[in-house]
């Protein structure tokens, strides 16, 4: 039977890693071309929300969601709380950002297997089955680092945070920052978008909420990235160890020019681990102040979205203007 599971694991794992960039050269060559003419449209007046918040967090989960209607009861209860703390804030967390048109998992023909594979995730967690679903999203994660196909994985995903955001009653033009709040795997794919948003003049900045995330061209154009991670979080060095441009020995990558240039502060918040019920948005595990772990992550991006926005690095002449 272990046999069986882990020879299963395995093919499935080629599969996924072989056809990981096709979703995005699928979408492009299908209606890529054609929708980014109009990515970065305005919707209409009668699908925005009326709102007077001049600051909006983005929320991006890590590589164990099923889609952006998908989030855990323990993030839907952190975000919830981190609305409550700052309520000039609005809240954006309904991108997928796995998927370049945000198409959860349980949108599509394959729905028959990521449901069957959620449901083991629920009833028998030391089934490494469900780990698929992880993998799967771990492969777009990968994607979006390539340079060769991260791009257009990366605009489809822009397109789709601008389209939010403007729900959200984000005001094209406004100069409203907008913070990236990507966990996990989410760092990554908030850094490839981020080159995007902020080319139409959107000021981003990036919060890594034990984020793995590359050497991503993004960086250049984040305001600021805070690296929040918890001292038993293994998982969060993967992208000091994956990406060379991350590595000492790369002073003049993307990364080592944010750090050069003042951008980028990282802060062990607490004794967390990467995921479940001692990670981030635990709210059973307490920290030595007695506060529990969602609650010592909510005040760390609590107390940035308090201070003045970080001022985003200058464009190129004619880029972010409408």
């Amino acid at each position: 039977m272990i046999a069986w599971i882990l020879g299963t694991l395995a093919i499935a794992a080629l599969v996924f890693v072989l056809l990981s960039p096709l979703e995005s050269l699928r979408w492009w060559a299908d209606r890529g071309e054609r929708e980014v003419r109009d990515t970065f449209e305005l919707l209409p007046e009668e699908s925005c929300a009326d709102t007077d918040s001049h600051r909006f967090l983005v929320y991006l989960s890590g590589v164990g969601v099923l889609g952006g209607d998908e989030l855990s009861g323990r993030e839907l209860a952190w975000l919830e709380s981190v609305a409550a703390e700052v309520p000039d804030v609005t809240v954006v967390a309904d991108v997928f950002p796995y998927s370049v048109d945000n198409s959860g998992l349980l949108q599509r023909a394959t729905v028959w297997l990521w449901g069957f594979l959620d449901r083991v995730r629920r009833r028998m967690y030391s089934n490494p089955l469900h780990f698929l679903i992880n993998f799967r999203n771990i492969t777009q994660v990968l994607v979006s680092s390539d340079p060769r196909y991260g791009p257009t994985q990366s605009i489809g995903l822009a397109q789709e945070i601008w389209h939010s955001l403007q729900r959200h009653g984000y005001r094209p033009g406004s100069g409203d920052p907008v913070y990236l709040a990507g966990f996990s795997g989410g760092a990554q794919m908030a850094l490839g978008a981020g080159w995007f948003l902020r080319g139409i003049g959107v000021p981003v900045s990036l919060i890594s909420i034990g984020g793995i995330f590359g050497d991503d061209p993004g960086l250049d154009r984040m305001g600021h990235v805070w690296h929040l991670s918890g001292s038993k979080d293994r998982m969060q060095h993967l992208g000091d160890v994956v990406f060379p441009g991350r590595w000492p020995t790369a002073p003049l990558s993307t990364w080592g020019r944010a750090k050069r240039e003042g951008r980028v502060t990282k802060r062990v918040i607490g004794p967390m681990q990467h995921d479940g019920a001692k990670a981030y948005f635990g709210r059973r595990s307490f920290g030595p102040d007695g506060r529990n772990y969602a609650e010592i992550t909510r005040d760390a991006v609590v107390e940035i979205l308090r201070e003045p926005a970080p001022e985003s690095p200058a464009l190129p002449a004619g880029l972010g203007r409408r």
